[in-house]
C-alpha cells in the first residue's frame, strides 16, 4: 500500500496512503470492519497537443459546421469520454467555482479556483499553492467517489504536493441556519510522505482557539457525511455502471442539486445575485428540471416536497407565477411534471391539494389557445400559443414583441395537456369521480387538437428554400434565425436556443423534423461539439441549462451516437472538471469566463445518464432499457446494472453481464407485473460485427428479436422475474 499514516478516534481507526495523489482512505472501526473512501482527481489545464483536435481555437470558431462534433462522429467507434474531453481547455474561469453547503442551511460557501473560500486559505500554510493557482496548475477531484467532499492538489516535483479536502458537514452543534460550518484539512507531502495534516473547523485559527481542531472530529463528520448523503439518495434508483466515473458524477450532481435548496424552497442558482437571489426562486426552469431529475431516479419523497412548495409559495390562484414573466412552454412541462409525479407515484393527494392553481394553469393555456383560433385558418399561426418562451424577455427594450406564435408554446402544451389528461381520468375512473375523468378526457382531445394544429403549422413554416431545411421557431417566420437576429439582435427569434430545445423536449416532432432543427442548427454555427448553443448565431456558448432537451429529442429518435457526444461533451465541459459544478452557460474561449452555476445544467448529466438506462417512448406504450449505452460497457467481463428505476408501469431493474468472448450475454430483468408496458426493448450494443443469434428466454426459446437494430421485444405478458440468455455470432 505504500507509506501509510493514520489517525484514530476511540471507535475507529483511519489509514490514508500517500504513496500517490490518488492513495485510499480507508476507515476501520473496533471490529476490523472498514469502509473505503475513493479520493479521484483531474487536471483543470489541458494538453496543447491535443486540443481542438489539432485544429487552431479560430479553425473552431469560424468553422460554419460542428468541426469537432463531425470528426468524432466520423470515426467508426462510440464517442468516448476522452475524445471529447481533450478537444476543450477545463472550466477554470468561473465566479464561483464551486461550493459546499447543506439543505438544512440557507448558507452556501462558494469556492474559487484553487480551493480558496471567503474564510480560509490554505496558501497561508503553504505560499507555493498561490504560485501553483495563478499558474493553473491545480488537480481537483472529490473524496468519497461522489460525495460533496472537494479535494484540491496543487503538485510541485515529482512526489511532493499539497492537497485541501473541504466538506459541509451534515452534523454540528451549530444551530443557526444561516451560517454554514466547513471543516478543512490541509496536507502536505514530500518524497510521497506525509509530512505534516492540518485540521480547522470553519475558520483559521485565533485567540483564544489558537490550535488546529480535532481530527478525529473531522473523520467523525467525513463517515456522517456519506451516511448522510446515501440516506438522502436510498430510496431512488441505483446504478452500477462500466464508466464510474459517469454514475459519481451523476449522484454528485443530485446531490448538489438538493444543497442548492434551502429545505423544499427553490434556488437557481447560489452566491452569484443574478442567479442565487430570492428573485429568480419562482424561476420555472427550477421547477421544472429539479422535480423532473428528483422523480426520474425515483426520489419521489423530495419530489413530493418540491412540487408543493412551488405551488403552495409560487403559483397564484389565476394560474400566474412569482416571478418576472411567464414561459409559457414551461407552463406546458409544469403540467407534464405533475403527471409523472401521479404515475410514479399514484399519489393524487398531492395534486388535489392544489387543484385549483392546477386547473388555473390549464386554463391560462386553453385561454391562449382560443385567442389564437381566432386567427384565419390559413394563417401558419392559426391556433399556435402566443406569448413569451422566455422570462428573460421582460429586459428587453420592447417585451410585448416577443408575445410570439413560438412553436415550442405549443408542442409543450400539447404533451401537457395529455400527459395530465390521461393522469386525471386515470384516477377519475379509479375512483369513480366522473368529474375528474371527464376534463382529464377533455385535456387529451385538446391536446389532439393542438397536436393537429401544430403540424400543420410545422409544415407552413419550414423554409425549403435554405440549406439545409430550415424550421423556424415562430410560426410563419419568413427567415432563419440566424438571418433575423444578425440584423437585428432583438428580432424574436433571438429565443431560437430556448424555443428550439423545448420543441425537441416535448416529444411532439418526428424525426424528420428532429433532424430538420439538429441539422440546420448544426450548419450554423449553433451546436458545438454536439452541444447546442445558446443566444443567437454563433455564439459559442454552450447552452448546458437547456441542453438536456435537446438531447431527449436525439434519444427519442435513436441518434444514439449523437446522443453520447452530446453526453461526454457536457460531463467534460460543462462542468468543472473534478469537482462537477455547472455554469449555466460555457464559453469555449479559455480566456473568456463561464455564466454562473445554476440548477438545471447541473442535472443535465442525471438526466441524460437515466434515459440512456431507461426511456419511456411519450407516444407509445413502450419501455427502452439499455438504449444508448456505449458499445464498450459490455466488452467482455463488463457489468451493467440499475434497480429502482421508476417508469409510469412501475419499477423496473436490470442486470446485464456480459461474456462476450463467449459470444453470450446473460441478462436478468425485473418488470411490473401488473399494469406493464406493451411492449419492453432490450437493446445490447455490442463492440465489433458481432450480431445476435438467438436469444432463450426463462429456459425457453425466444424468437422476437432483431439484430440490425440490437434488440429484444417483450409484450406485456413477460413480467416479473425474467432471465435471458442471449447468444451472438
Amino acid at each position: 500500500m505504500g507509506v501509510v499514516r493514520g489517525a484514530t478516534s476511540s471507535t475507529l481507526a483511519v489509514f490514508e496512503d500517500f504513496s500517490t495523489m490518488c492513495g485510499r482512505m480507508v476507515f476501520v472501526d473496533e471490529h476490523g470492519n472498514s469502509q473505503e473512501f475513493p479520493k479521484s482527481l483531474e487536471p483543470t489545464f489541458a494538453d496543447p497537443a491535443t486540443l481542438y483536435l489539432g485544429h487552431s481555437l479560430t479553425e473552431v470558431v469560424e468553422s460554419d459546421h460542428d468541426l469537432l462534433g463531425a470528426k468524432i462522429l466520423a470515426r467508426p467507434t462510440d464517442p468516448s469520454f476522452e475524445d471529447v474531453a481533450s478537444c476543450f481547455v477545463p472550466i477554470t474561469k468561473m465566479e464561483t467555482y464551486a461550493f459546499v453547503g447543506t439543505r438544512e442551511n440557507q448558507d452556501k460557501i462558494g469556492v474559487a479556483y484553487g480551493g480558496r473560500t471567503a474564510n480560509f486559505d490554505p496558501a497561508v500554510y503553504v505560499p507555493s499553492i498561490g504560485k501553483i493557482r495563478a499558474e493553473g496548475k491545480v488537480l481537483d477531484g472529490l473524496v468519497g467517489g461522489w460525495l460533496p467532499a472537494l479535494r484540491f492538489v496543487y503538485p510541485e516535483v515529482e512526489g511532493s504536493w499539497s492537497e485541501l479536502v473541504m466538506f459541509a458537514p451534515l452534523q454540528t452543534d451549530n444551530e443557526i441556519s444561516h451560517i454554514q460550518p466547513v471543516w478543512y484539512r490541509v496536507c502536505r507531502v514530500e518524497g510521497n510522505q506525509l509530512k505534516w495534516a492540518k485540521y480547522f473547523d470553519s475558520y483559521h485559527p485565533f485567540p483564544p482557539r489558537t490550535d488546529s481542531s480535532s481530527p478525529a472530529d473531522f473523520y467523525q463528520d467525513l463517515l456522517a457525511l456519506r451516511d448522510g448523503w446515501d440516506g438522502a439518495l436510498s430510496s431512488g434508483m441505483r446504478v452500477d455502471l462500466p464508466d464510474r466515473r459517469l454514475s459519481n458524477q451523476a449522484r454528485h450532481s443530485l446531490v448538489r442539486a438538493m444543497i442548492t435548496r434551502f429545505g423544499s424552497f427553490p434556488k437557481y442558482g447560489v452566491l452569484d445575485r443574478n442567479y442565487g437571489g430570492p428573485e429568480h426562486d419562482g424561476f420555472q426552469d427550477t421547477f421544472n428540471v429539479d422535480s423532473t431529475a428528483m422523480l426520474e431516479w425515483g426520489l419521489f419523497d423530495l419530489a413530493r416536497d418540491y412540487i408543493d412548495n412551488y405551488f403552495r409559495y409560487f403559483v397564484r390562484d389565476d394560474g400566474s407565477i412569482l416571478y418576472r414573466g411567464p414561459e409559457i412552454g414551461q407552463y406546458g412541462r409544469m403540467l407534464t411534471v405533475l403527471s409523472q409525479y401521479y404515475n410514479y407515484t399514484g399519489d393524487a393527494e398531492l395534486l388535489l391539494k392544489h387543484r385549483q392553481r392546477i386547473d388555473a394553469v390549464t386554463r391560462l393555456l386553453i385561454s391562449l389557445r382560443r385567442t389564437a383560433q381566432k386567427l384565419p385558418r390559413e394563417k401558419p399561426a392559426y391556433g399556435m400559443i402566443s406569448g413569451w418562451c422566455e422570462a428573460d424577455s421582460c429586459l428587453e427594450p420592447n417585451p410585448a414583441r416577443y408575445v410570439q406564435p413560438y412553436l415550442s408554446n405549443s408542442s409543450e402544451t400539447v404533451r401537457g395537456f395529455a400527459d395530465l389528461g390521461t393522469a386525471w381520468e386515470r384516477f377519475g375512473h379509479k375512483e369513480r369521480r366522473a368529474e375528474i375523468a371527464v376534463w382529464g378526457a377533455s385535456l387529451r382531445s385538446e391536446a389532439k387538437d393542438l397536436n393537429s394544429d401544430l403540424q400543420i403549422a410545422i409544415e407552413r413554416s419550414t423554409l425549403t428554400s435554405t440549406n439545409p431545411t430550415c424550421l423556424p421557431v415562430i410560426a410563419g417566420a419568413q427567415e432563419p434565425f440566424d438571418v433575423a437576429t444578425s440584423r437585428d439582435i432583438h428580432d424574436p427569434q433571438f429565443r431560437a436556443y430556448r424555443a428550439n430545445m423545448e420543441l425537441l423536449f416535448s416529444g411532439c416532432l418526428s424525426r424528420p423534423q428532429v433532424e430538420t432543427i439538429v441539422r440546420y442548427r448544426e450548419a450554423r454555427r449553433d451546436i458545438l461539439l454536439g452541444v447546442p448553443n445558446a443566444y443567437a448565431y454563433n455564439s459559442r456558448e454552450l447552452a448546458g441549462f437547456l441542453s438536456y432537451g435537446h438531447a431527449y429529442g436525439l434519444m427519442q429518435h435513436d441518434l444514439v451516437r449523437e446522443y453520447l457526444l452530446e453526453l461526454y461533451s457536457l460531463s467534460a465541459h460543462q462542468y468543472t472538471r473534478g469537482t462537477w459544478t455547472a455554469p449555466e452557460t460555457r464559453r469555449i474561449d479559455p480566456a473568456l469566463s463561464t455564466a454562473p452555476y445554476c440548477v438545471p445544467a447541473q442535472l443535465a448529466v442525471p438526466l441524460l445518464v437515466r434515459w440512456m438506462l431507461a426511456f419511456e417512448d411519450p407516444n407509445s406504450e413502450t419501455l427502452w432499457l439499455c438504449k444508448a449505452t456505449p458499445r464498450d460497457w459490455l466488452k467482455d467481463g463488463s457489468t451493467l446494472a440499475a434497480t429502482g428505476i421508476p417508469t409510469r408501469w412501475g419499477k423496473v431493474g436490470f442486470r446485464v453481464q456480459s461474456h462476450l468472448d463467449d459470444l453470450r450475454i446473460e441478462v436478468a430483468l425485473h418488470l411490473p407485473t401488473s399494469n406493464a408496458p406493451e411492449t419492453t426493448k432490450l437493446r445490447l450494443r455490442v463492440l465489433g460485427e458481432r450480431t445476435i443469434a438467438s436469444v432463450v428466454l426463462n429456459g425457453e426459446p425466444w424468437k422476437d428479436f432483431d439484430p440490425k437494430t440490437e434488440t429484444i421485444s417483450l409484450p406485456a405478458s413477460v413480467a416479473g422475474e425474467v432471465k435471458l440468455s442471449v447468444k451472438f455470432e
